[in-house]
């Protein structure tokens, strides 16, 4: 007997992803959005939770409308950029937000294996 193909809601959204997120210690990023009610935000130091091939996860003091540019700027990771919000939620006192790279802007993931929280850049490997 061959086992039911599961439902949609059974599949989770971390089966969806194409490339793999890597949990980032430390790093921070200037970032500016459009919040919720058209207002223009800056941030120096958000706090980057994770980062992909294809996209990063930014903590930030207020909520970021979807599908509205960001701009990411680390001058000490080589990174200056824009990326697109995919999602954005609220945790205890901060937001999640998680920005799609666009443009071009991709970040290369570490050749070894190497244990996580990785940190964003190194001397060899700068974001792009």
């Amino acid at each position: 007997m061959s086992s039911p193909t599961p439902k949609w809601s059974v599949v989770t959204r971390r089966d969806l992803r194409r490339t793999r997120r890597y949990a980032v210690d430390g790093a921070t990023l200037r970032v500016s959005w459009l919040g919720l009610n058209g207002s223009l935000f800056v941030v120096q130091r958000a706090r980057v939770a994770n980062v992909s091939e294809d996209g990063i996860e930014v903590e930030l003091p207020e909520a970021a409308q979807l599908l509205s540019r960001v701009k990411l700027q680390g001058d000490r990771y080589n990174l200056l950029g824009e990326g697109t919000v995919r999602f954005c939620r609220r945790t205890t006192a901060r937001y999640l937000v998680g920005i799609e790279f666009v443009d071009g802007l991709r970040w290369r993931p570490p050749d070894d294996s190497i244990p996580e929280p990785i940190p964003l850049s190194g001397p060899a490997d700068q974001a792009s």
